[in-house]
């Protein structure tokens, strides 16, 4: 059926009346379908049903009530039907409705008002479709909302249940029953206010409500009241279990550490940010410990990311032992203990934060860090293995060094960098000054990353002095930084900034790079030498580094032959195979290789013999006290001599005297360095000394003096000359 079309059939077996209803209902506007008897009517109706149906009582073969009847249990309660009857009795009309009839027409027929009975049929007839179709939608809506639905009485009976989801599951109600057979009183309460405030306000009343389930178990209600007059209200109540779950597991993960379940940087922040001014209301002090533990990353290097994780949880849990009021009792502090509180926290990695509130005395707060020290210095049992780690502990004062809480967390993590400065596994207070010195840090690395962008460093050489020719043969390149407002920086400044933050690689580059290119210019102006270059332990790590030095040697066309690259032997330490591979590979390639600062290391006399190293360099050290001590002597001749079995040359620095000169070119030493020959000087002024040639006369060590303090012999100077 459209808006635009209602089709009626009649059945009747005076075909006059047949044709005269055509008409009237043709007239207004019905399209209409004719039965001359009752099975006819069945069989039209059948094949095309209609909007309405108007049957004769008195038909052949089925009369009106036996087509009513079949037409009603077919199609249900919808279809319009009206009997037309002759009959005027009441019994023949109850009949008409007990077969199913929506209304009757008697005969005889009113033609003139046929037509609005029959408009008016199909108006009623609209309208039951419309309100059917409008039930059926809120049915689904109802059904769609997660809500269980119910209207309730002033007395507290369920009057209708319009709704009830699976995900409602929180209220079992049934209509009739009182409300307080489905809740507890104190629930049946909230609802009773909750009305009564609704109505009052003519407000929608929201509130929220938990069931216990069982002894592990509660779920949560979510219940919205709506009045709908003096007697009715309509209650909306919905199941908010998974969302309460949902939202207190988004909170752990916010503000909780997953691996050891203590609070994390978030929480720990937020929680000092409040005891601030509880602190400053009470004006009382608090403290801040800030603890790293030394040597973790060395447990997930070598036994797996795993192991330290079981590191973690255990050290939480010696902290959490360790903070606890009960324990710190027993350390003499009964006075105190009941008004101190702590707060722990993982703030990230091996750092861990402690607060201390309400501090009597700032020796409490460093008794508690030598508490915490102690029983981190207790073995990790960890795979049938035991690990010893111990731990570095700063701690920061409020109001002393901070009166916020970012800085106090930082200065207690400045203060913790300064007890691993002191040696490690101590516990130190911050003070100005190493804010200071982190900031002059920090603005140095700042600087020095714009010093490697704008080309600002330089090289200067120190010349080697070989002890066969009398002449320089070779020079070490030497890095220099001249800061635009702070002046000179030592190496030694700047040289461990750069290895931290990574920049070691790029500034080791531009070294080798600028060292080769100069030494071609000098080899361009007839000078050719040799150029030692330092490798820092970061550089000899680099997998690149044999690619980038043979790419440099390339660019600047210097000979392998005429390159030497220092390593100190902290780089060597390890002696893996990657350290020889790459050792062996700059090797294969002419590049010799020399073992800078020997002596002062993690060395070992026996592994020198599977380094395929060509030199090694006596440190500065040794032969400073060579004069005057027996044992700096005994370790550069041993030096020399294990070098000369081995194959090795031998360097030595920190030549200041003739004498010290002499010695070391009468034990055999090959080259020599330092300030007697010269100050490291520009790539200019190297060439101004190549020209320049000492006579060394060998003298033998006089070995008269003791061990103890005696006082050394006086040796007789021994007069050298230069020939230009």
């Amino acid at each position: 059926m459209t808006t635009d079309t209602f089709n009626i059939l009649v059945a009747d077996d005076d075909a006059i009346v047949r044709c005269l209803m055509q008409v009237a209902l043709e007239q207004a506007g019905f399209t209409v379908t004719l039965a001359c008897d009752g099975e006819d009517a069945i069989r039209k109706f059948d094949a095309s049903p209609p909007d309405m149906v108007m049957l004769d009582v008195e038909m052949p073969h089925k009369n009106g009530y036996d087509v009513c009847s079949y037409l009603r249990q077919k199609t249900g309660n919808e279809l319009p039907i009206i009997m037309v009857t002759g009959m005027d009795n009441v019994q023949s009309i109850n009949q008409a409705f007990d077969s199913g009839a929506t209304d009757f027409i008697p005969k005889p027929i009113n033609w003139s008002l046929i037509r609005y009975r029959v408009l008016y049929l199909k108006r009623a007839y609209l309208n039951l479709v419309d309100l059917k179709h409008a039930n059926a939608r809120s049915k689904a809506i109802f059904n769609a909302i997660p809500d269980a639905m119910f209207i309730l009485n002033n007395e507290g009976i369920i009057i209708e249940r319009l709704s009830q989801s699976a995900r409602s599951s929180c209220l079992k109600i049934s209509p009739g029953n009182a409300l307080s057979q489905s809740l507890p009183d104190n629930i049946v309460k909230i609802y009773h206010d909750a009305i009564k405030l609704a109505r009052k306000n003519n407000s929608v009343e929201h509130y929220e409500y938990q069931l216990k389930q069982d002894q592990h178990n509660n779920q949560h209600c979510e219940c919205r009241i709506v009045t709908i007059d003096s007697q009715e209200t309509l209650c909306l109540v919905r199941d908010i279990t998974d969302r309460i779950d949902s939202e207190s597991k988004i909170f752990r993960l916010a503000y909780f550490d997953v691996l050891t379940g203590l609070p994390n940087r978030l929480s720990f922040l937020e929680h000092l940010k409040r005891e601030i001014p509880r602190a400053k209301h009470a004006n009382t002090k608090l403290a801040i410990l800030f603890m790293d533990l030394d040597g973790f990353k060395s447990i997930n290097d070598a036994i797996g990311h795993n192991a330290g994780d079981l590191v973690l949880q255990s050290a939480a849990k010696r902290l959490q032992k360790g903070t606890r009021s009960s324990d710190f009792l027993a350390y003499g502090q009964q006075n105190e203990a009941n008004e101190q509180e702590t707060e722990l926290a993982r703030i990230g990695g091996d750092e861990f934060t402690i607060i201390i509130s309400n501090l009597q005395r700032t020796e409490n707060a460093l008794i508690m860090a030598h508490r915490i020290r102690e029983a981190m210095q207790q073995p990790f049992h960890l795979d049938n293995r035991d690990v010893i780690l111990t731990a570095s502990i700063g701690i920061a004062l409020y109001p002393d060094d901070g009166k916020d809480a970012e800085t106090l967390l930082k200065h207690a993590d400045t203060a913790m960098y300064h007890a691993k400065n002191e040696g490690r596994n101590n516990c130190q207070f911050y003070n100005s000054m190493l804010t200071h010195q982190a900031e002059k840090r920090l603005n140095l690395e700042n600087d020095l990353r714009s010093a490697l962008l704008n080309n600002d460093f330089q090289l200067a050489y120190q010349p080697q002095f070989d002890t066969q020719s009398g002449s320089f043969k070779s020079v070490e390149a030497l890095i220099r930084w001249q800061h635009p407002t702070q002046g000179y920086i030592p190496p030694l400044d700047f040289i461990p900034i750069a290895e931290e933050n990574g920049l070691i690689i790029p500034i080791g580059e531009w070294v080798l790079r600028t060292a080769c290119s100069e030494a071609i210019q000098w080899q361009n102006r007839g000078l050719c030498l040799r150029v030692s270059v330092n490798l820092s332990p970061l550089q000899f790590k680099n997998p690149d580094l044999v690619k980038s030095v043979l790419d440099i040697l390339r660019e600047t066309g210097l000979s392998p032959n005429n390159l030497v690259l220092e390593v100190t032997e902290s780089a060597l330490m390890d002696h893996s195979q990657e350290t020889l591979n790459t050792l062996n590979t700059l090797r294969n390639y002419n590049i010799e290789i020399s073992l800078d600062d020997f002596g002062t290391g993690y060395s070992s006399m026996k592994y020198l013999k599977h380094l395929p190293i060509n030199n090694i360099k006596v440190d500065k050290i040794f032969v400073d006290d060579m004069l005057n001590d027996r044992d700096s002597l005994a370790i550069i001749r041993s030096i020399i001599s294990l070098s000369s079995n081995l194959g090795f040359t031998v360097t030595a620095e920190g030549i200041e005297t003739n004498n010290q000169a002499a010695v070391l070119k009468s034990l055999g030493c090959n080259t020599l360095q330092g300030y007697y020959f010269s100050k490291p000087v520009s790539s200019q002024e190297i060439l101004s000394l190549s020209d320049k040639h000492w006579h060394i006369q060998e003298e033998k060590p006089i070995e008269t003096f003791s061990k103890t303090n005696d006082t050394p012999p006086i040796t007789k100077e021994v007069k050298h000359s230069r020939y230009p």
